[in-house]
C-alpha cells in the first residue's frame, strides 16, 4: 500500500479492501482482533488510526468495544485494488468518465453503467464512487440500497466538461 504506514496499518487495510466484495465502503468492529491474534488492542488501534490519517478508514469511538468502529473510505480502495484486483480505480475512472462523456444517459441507472462496463461490481463501485464528486450534488440520485455508491447521476453540459477535463488531466 504505502511505505510510511507500518505493516500492520497495510494488513489491516488490505484485510478490509479484500472483505468489501461489492467495492462499497464497509463495517468493521472487534471481530477484526481475532483475526490478527498476535496483535493487542492497542497496536490495531493505533494502526487503525494510521489508516484514518491517511483516510483510509473512518473512525467513530463508542463507549464499550475495544476498537472503534470502523467505516472504509474510497481511497482504501484506490491504495489496495492494484494489488489486490490488479485494477486501478483512477485509470477506470478515465474509462468511465469517457464512456458517460459519450453516452451521457449511461449515467442515470448505475446498472446500466456497469452493465456497459463489462466490470463485475467489485472493480465498478469504487471508480463509480469517484466519479460523484465530479458531478453537481443536485445531480447525484440519492436513495437508500446496498448495490451501488448511488442510484445513478443526470449529467448536464457542465458535468461533461467537468469530466472531459479529468480524462485529460488523467490519461
Amino acid at each position: 500500500m504505502y511505505d510510511h504506514l507500518s505493516l500492520l496499518a497495510q494488513q489491516l487495510g488490505r484485510y478490509m479492501a479484500e472483505r468489501c466484495t461489492d467495492g462499497l465502503r464497509g463495517h468493521f468492529d472487534d471481530a477484526m482482533l481475532a483475526d490478527f491474534p498476535d496483535e493487542t488492542q492497542r497496536t490495531v488501534g493505533l494502526a487503525l488510526a494510521e489508516l484514518e490519517a491517511d483516510g483510509f478508514v473512518s473512525l467513530s469511538k463508542l463507549i464499550g468495544p475495544k476498537l472503534p468502529r470502523v467505516r472504509t473510505e474510497v481511497e482504501l480502495f484506490v491504495a489496495c485494488d492494484p494489488a489486490i484486483t490488479g485494477h486501478d480505480p483512477i485509470e477506470d475512472l478515465v474509462v468511465l468518465a469517457r464512456m458517460l462523456i459519450e453516452n451521457p444517459q449511461l449515467g442515470g441507472r448505475a446498472s446500466d453503467l456497469e452493465a456497459a462496463s463489462g466490470w463485475e461490481r467489485r472493480r465498478f463501485n469504487p471508480p463509480f464512487a469517484l466519479l460523484i464528486p465530479s458531478i453537481h450534488d443536485g445531480r447525484v440520485r440519492k436513495s437508500i440500497q446496498n448495490d451501488y455508491p448511488t442510484m445513478g447521476v443526470i449529467l448536464a453540459d457542465e458535468d461533461v466538461v467537468a469530466l472531459q477535463r479529468y480524462v485529460r488531466a488523467n490519461a
